[in-house]
């Protein structure tokens, strides 16, 4: 359906206009990485993927070298969740090492977050691990449930260690600034931009 849709984009010449961004799991991107030059032909330009904890043999054909020119192409988004049950100080740097090790152009760490109508909402709440009500604080950057080995605050801190060490890598910012990849270099230098604002207001 996919590779249709592709073929039809390209064949109408509507990639020349229309730019799009897709979500997609990472073993169907294994399983599919045929399809890559397909989806950056068609216009495809960006690719949220979420990944799970370490899985080395998926991961292991997921690597950044084995995707080919398109890969390079299009930029990918990783997206990790921290803070689940039973998540420890040990656990999140593995998840950290995994995001490293995997290196996509940019990643993106949440907490597991207990939204109203989903299991672990319900699970949460029978518990009692809800430490925090206030529903302006459900947005994944903010941790509202402890785990067995951590404290919520323990959890907030890890996910600001997890944003530090990803994108304190000189090498990844010097990448990306520089990237021939017009999305990433801007999206590079918004960043860049952002942090020097950041150190000039702490100056006043």
């Amino acid at each position: 359906m996919t590779s249709s849709l592709c073929e039809e984009l390209v064949k109408r010449r509507i990639d020349e206009e229309l730019a799009w961004f897709i979500q997609a799991r990472c073993d169907d991107i294994v399983r599919s990485k045929a399809l890559l030059p397909k989806l950056r032909e068609a216009g495809n330009i960006w690719m949220l993927v979420g990944f799970d904890h370490p899985n080395p043999e998926t991961m292991k054909s997921f690597r950044r070298k084995n995707l080919g020119k398109a890969k390079a192409e299009i930029l990918c988004q990783g997206t990790f969740v921290i803070g689940e049950r039973n998540d420890s100080h040990e656990t999140i740097q593995a998840v950290r090492d995994f995001a490293d090790w995997l290196d996509p152009d940019l990643a993106t760490f949440m907490t597991l977050t207990p939204f109203p109508g989903t299991e672990i909402y319900e699970t949460a709440k029978q518990n009692g691990w809800i430490e925090d009500t206030n529903w302006s604080n459900y947005d994944m950057i903010h941790a509202i449930m402890p785990t067995k080995y951590l404290t919520r605050e323990e959890v907030q801190q890890e996910l600001h260690k997890c944003y530090r060490t990803f994108f304190g890598s000189w090498k990844r910012r010097h990448r990306g600034l520089f990237s021939e990849n017009t999305i990433i270099r801007r999206t590079y230098q918004y960043l860049a931009r952002k942090a020097i604002l950041t150190g000039l207001r702490s100056l006043f």
